[in-house]
């Protein structure tokens, strides 16, 4: 009897030491709060010097782990987030990717103050020119500096990626072993804002009256889609402009696209080609923009992307646009110009501004006010590289707004809305007559 008793009693206490540990397994710990900011820093401190540390001002908020920054000498720092790597929201849009993004931003746009660290001394950068950093953030005055780095792996919006670290390196594996046994969101949730379904086929025309400049209010927002269009525009940085000429009322329908892989083809990279392709149709927040992207997700096609060649050089018209069709912002078909590809003749120039920002992609662009007839029109031109030697250039090499003043030009460019106004925006030098 006694041995029986033995026995239970013992039986007993592993089912306690089981219970107490699968109740403590089960315990959710914030990772976040638990981890502290403890190198200082001052007002002198710098993240690309020897420290290592700076607090910053928020430039840009580009996706889940990408942001750009101001330092204090004024320079702009693009930045990608270490040990994280959340799903993709420009070039292609992954489930959560959206979601992760949105959650970076809401906090770096609206806390009190910003400090960026580096791994350990002076900062390094990636392929991509991105400095690798730890960014913590203050969402009130007086409160304890947090990880947004952790926080976005403890929240499950992104995995955890520790390989090289050395900052935080255990507790970044430990939250993301937290999320991954609660499951939550890339760990093992369903998207509900992302579309898992097949691409909608529709016209250029259908998709481009269903946006306004916003991008919302659309039964097509965030949703896959498939049309025809003839690429008239590009630039170096992955940007596309499709347009499509409606054959019933001759109206020209626009629509910009981003892929940073859509050369493998080589089908967005010819002006003329008209293509048939798919891609998900979102708001580009740091350009303002309604946009195409994921164009590579195999939705009409068993190759590695799903643009399909229908013919090249296709022929399509460049309209003549006047200043009052450019700045009309109140009719109810203003919106229907942007994007599509249109001439300006005889714009005399009165005034050249130069973007002088150093980190910005935009450090060189040409802001170009003119006349046609007395009424005013803006153009902005890319960053252009002089390419035959009949440019005034800058040290760079860049095209400089000497080569504009005072001088009276045709321009053929993008319609885009900037600053609460239309511009025509000019992407090569061989888009420029002058008279």
């Amino acid at each position: 009897m006694v041995k029986k008793n033995k026995l239970l009693a013992l039986l007993l206490l592993v089912l306690f030491i089981f219970f107490v540990s699968s109740c403590n397994d089960s315990k959710v710990v914030d990772y976040v709060a638990q981890t502290k900011l403890e190198q200082t820093f001052s007002k002198t401190s710098s993240f690309t010097g020897a420290d290592g540390i700076e607090e910053v001002t928020l430039y840009q908020a580009v996706d889940g782990d990408t942001i750009h920054v101001t330092d204090k000498a004024g320079t702009i720092l693009k930045l990608r987030f270490l040990g994280v790597d959340t799903p993709e929201s420009t070039s292609k849009v992954e489930p959560w990717g959206m979601a992760a993004s949105k959650f970076t931003k809401n906090i770096v746009k609206n806390c009190k103050s910003l400090v960026i660290q580096s791994e350990g001394g002076a900062a390094t950068t990636d392929n991509y020119e991105r400095y690798l950093t730890w960014v913590w953030y203050q969402a009130e005055e007086g409160e304890d500096y947090r990880l947004l780095n952790l926080e976005l792996v403890q929240e499950g919006y992104s995995f955890g990626k520790t390989d090289g670290l050395v900052r935080y390196k255990d507790v970044i594996l430990n939250a993301a072993t937290q999320a991954r046994r609660q499951g939550i969101k890339v760990f093992g949730e369903t998207d509900t804002t992302y579309c898992y379904n097949e691409a909608i086929e529709l016209s250029l025309k259908e998709l481009r009256t269903s946006l306004d400049k916003d991008g919302n209010d659309s039964e097509y927002y965030n949703k896959k889609v498939v049309f025809e269009a003839t690429v008239v525009g590009l630039d170096k940085n992955g940007t596309y402009y499709l347009n499509d000429t409606d054959l019933e009322t001759g109206i020209t329908y626009g629509i910009q696209a981003y892929s940073n892989q859509a050369g493998t083809t080589g089908y967005l990279n010819t002006v003329g080609n008209r293509v048939k392709l798919s891609g998900t149709v979102v708001y580009y927040e740091t350009g303002g923009v309604y946009q195409l992207t994921s164009i590579i997700d195999k939705m009409i096609s068993k190759n590695v992307d799903n643009i399909k060649l229908i013919s090249e050089n296709y022929e399509y018209e460049v309209d003549d646009i006047t200043p009052e069709e450019l700045n009309d912002t109140t009719s109810s078909t203003c919106n229907v110009k942007l994007f599509t590809k249109v001439k300006l003749s005889n714009v005399v120039v009165t005034d050249t501004y130069t973007t002088n920002t150093a980190g910005s992609s935009s450090n060189g662009a040409i802001t170009i006010t003119g006349k046609i007839d007395g009424k005013e029109v803006k153009i902005r031109t890319l960053v252009i590289y002089d390419r035959t030697g009949k440019y005034e250039v800058d040290s760079a090499k860049r095209v400089t707004a000497a080569n504009f003043d005072e001088k009276t030009i045709d321009v053929v460019g993008i319609v885009e809305y900037f600053n609460d106004s239309y511009q025509v925006k000019l992407l090569s030098m061989d888009d420029v007559t002058f008279h």
